[in-house]
């Protein structure tokens, strides 16, 4: 299977931060190759930029997550061929702590319990707010059955308040799962504090979104502690980046994995407009921040134009056009 729905949603501020703009969404023709749906990101990707110049925005920064190194492969190599720099691909976790990170902020906890729930996975770890450092990280797998895996997760929240870093709060975020039905029993289960991202849905490109904007603002990239646990049993994550010289790597992740098969589902989420492709073994997510230029009164349209790129229009004005002159009076009557 292939990807089925493209979601997209363009959101406010350099630090990617802000609220979001617009949103839309397309459908993919079936049977399309993980190759073909990358051409459509890095034609949405072209797309959004040129339509968000049109209303007066600047795109800022975009970024990629994923959590299977071979699907992002086919986007990273549509980004060489495209030339297309200032994209930055990082992995699903490292997005999750970047997310993390800014929701500790927020909370006013100094560190921060991360739950990455995946359908058959879910990772545990502790998120430096002041640096972004992360420590404790460990995957383990998850039952089949949804009782048996959300008493797995509950076990896994009763256990976070003993970690060795000692966190403040828990925050859960996931990917193709049912994070509201997954939330108050975590909350039964554990004395810290749960809280979740607005949009579920969104939250791993928002969490890539922000780890991209940072690196761009030349921020302190999160800082990755190997995986303990379970040994791996090959591969590994790597936070990368489209972009050229020193700043291309950004930092390396193992991945320890069970010994029960891993879902077919895999994601990958291109950082703050955010496309997520449902269903079929890839999801892809894009998210583009982007930043206002001056006196610029018109939100970008992202309804059209977005995957194919087209040649666009002038840009709005940026003031209102005078007024016409007012119409000569009425000639004088002759005299009598």
């Amino acid at each position: 299977m292939a990807p089925e729905t493209v979601r997209m949603v363009l959101v406010e501020g350099e630090a990617a931060s802000g609220v979001t703009v617009d949103q839309n969404g397309f459908e993919l023709a079936g049977r399309t190759t993980a190759v073909a749906a990358a051409d459509r990101v890095v034609a949405a990707i072209l797309g959004t930029r040129q339509s968000a110049a049109a209303g007066g925005y600047r795109v800022k920064s975009s970024g990629v997550t994923w959590t299977d190194q071979a699907e992002a492969a086919a986007l990273r190599n549509a980004l060489a061929k495209n030339k297309i720099e200032d994209v930055m691909l990082v992995s699903g976790v490292m997005a999750a702590a970047a997310l993390a990170q800014a929701a500790g902020s927020a909370t006013d906890c100094a560190r921060t319990a991360l739950l990455l729930v995946e359908p058959a996975t879910a990772t545990i770890a502790v998120v430096d707010t002041a640096d972004g450092s992360v420590a404790d990280v460990r995957r383990h797998s998850l039952p089949s059955s949804d009782g048996a895996a959300l008493a797995r997760l509950a076990a896994l929240a009763s256990g976070a308040e003993s970690l060795r870093a000692r966190p403040d709060g828990l925050f859960l975020v996931g990917s193709d799962v049912d994070i509201p039905y997954i939330k108050p029993a975590l909350e039964a289960a554990t004395s810290l504090s749960v809280t979740t991202p607005e949009e579920p849905e969104m939250a791993l490109a928002r969490g890539a979104s922000l780890a991209a904007a940072n690196a761009h603002l030349g921020a302190p990239s999160t800082i990755a502690m190997p995986y303990a646990g379970q040994p791996s049993t090959g591969g590994r994550e790597l936070a990368y980046s489209a972009e050229t010289g020193d700043r291309a790597t950004r930092g390396t992740e193992s991945a320890a994995h069970s010994g029960e098969p891993r879902s077919r589902k895999s994601v990958l989420a291109v950082v703050a407009a955010t496309l997520i492709f449902v269903g079929g073994v890839l999801a892809l997510a894009l998210a583009l921040a982007v930043d206002i230029r001056p006196h610029a009164h018109q939100h970008p349209d992202v309804t059209s134009n977005v995957v194919a790129p087209a040649v666009q229009g002038p840009p709005p004005p940026l003031w209102p056009p005078p007024p016409p002159p007012k119409p000569p009076p009425p000639p004088r009557p002759p005299p009598l």
